[in-house]
């Protein structure tokens, strides 16, 4: 019988590593957090806050996450592996998973963020902090157009005050040509 459970405890070892870094694979941009003293009802609402903004959130293993952190050269990370450890997978707007994860630590004393990885690089827990003071990406999608969008304008107005100034001149010429005639 010891055999087995060693067997089936190596299996799930290996399914837990062979899922890690398929979720790695498909989602580089990572946040570590020590979820330690939070409540399982708080957890999930922080999944479905994160899930809102197209991350998702879940506990791992430090074993296995220092495993697959050497698989994927990530060894540096491995030192913030200590605790009970909850890694959330950002989907498309890393900067909603941060507002998100800062907002929560903000009003859970004993969630902590430690880091992550952003954009392929390592990136402190203070950084993640000043990454979710910004605005939400289409915000800031609408700050860009706009602000492309204002030097256009200016110059169509500027042009159509070339135009109107000179229509007004034409019409003067116009008005006193037949005051001339009269």
């Amino acid at each position: 019988m010891p055999m087995l459970a060693e067997k089936i405890g190596k299996l799930c070892k290996d399914k837990m590593i062979a899922e890690l870094l398929l979720r790695f694979e498909k989602h580089p941009n990572f946040i570590i957090t020590n979820y330690m003293g939070s409540s399982t009802s708080d957890m999930e609402a922080l999944r479905r806050n994160l899930k809102k903004a197209s991350a998702n959130y879940f506990v791992v293993k430090n074993s296995v996450l220092k495993l697959v952190f050497g698989k994927i050269k990530l060894e540096e990370e491995s030192s913030q592996v200590e605790g009970g450890i909850g890694i959330s997978f950002a989907g498309g707007d890393v900067v909603s998973a941060c507002n998100v994860l800062v907002g929560f630590a903000k009003t859970h004393d004993k969630f902590k963020i430690k880091g992550g990885v952003i954009e392929g690089k390592r990136t402190p827990a203070d950084r993640i902090r000043r990454l979710a003071s910004l605005p939400p990406k289409n915000v800031l999608i609408a700050q860009v157009v706009g602000g492309i969008k204002s030097p256009i304008t200016g110059f169509v107005n500027v042009l159509g005050g070339v135009l109107r100034k000179f229509v007004y001149a034409i019409d003067a010429i116009k008005v006193s040509r037949e005051k001339a005639k009269a």
